[in-house]
Order: C-alpha cells, then sequence, then structure tokens
C-alpha cells in the first residue's frame, strides 16, 4: 500500500498581476507562496504604482487559517466531487 503525505504549505502562486497599458511595465503584484518551513503561506503585494516609490507589503496566515477562511467567506461550488460516505468504503 502506497501513501502520501505532505507536511505543510509548499509551492507558489501568482494572485493578480497589474500593468500599465501604455509601458507594459509591471505596476503591481500579488502572490501567495510557502514559507520556507512551509508551516506558513505569505500573500505579497508589490506596489510600485506612484513613480520612485516601491512599496513591498507581507501577510503571513497558517494553511489551517486559510482553508477555514476560504470555507467561510467562499462560495462552495455544486457538484463539484460531492461523494457520499458509502463510496468511501
Amino acid at each position: 500500500m502506497t501513501t502520501s503525505s505532505t507536511k505543510g504549505a509548499h509551492g507558489g502562486v501568482h494572485l493578480m498581476t497589474e500593468t500599465d497599458s501604455a509601458t507594459l511595465t509591471v505596476r503591481r503584484t500579488v502572490r501567495l507562496e510557502a514559507a520556507a518551513d512551509g508551516k506558513s503561506l505569505l500573500l505579497i503585494d508589490v506596489d510600485t504604482r506612484k513613480p520612485g516609490i516601491q512599496r513591498e507589503v507581507r501577510y503571513e496566515i497558517t494553511p489551517a487559517e486559510l482553508i477555514a477562511a476560504i470555507r467561510a467567506h467562499g462560495a462552495e461550488l455544486p457538484g463539484e466531487n460531492h461523494a457520499d460516505a458509502a463510496d468511501h468504503g
């Protein structure tokens, strides 16, 4: 029997990129990535919309807290992988 286990968060995803349509330069990026130790996730918001100023703000959350927030505030999609308990035996 093969089992797999993931301990902590890993990887990352770009959530938003804002570009200036005239110059095609990136003005703002927001990404979510795992901390090096995998115990938390970082939401990193880099904003260069004001000329000469780069602002980077980091927020930290645990994977369990993010999952709880999505479940509390997200909309459950109907019919997506909903299985009866009998299907798991």
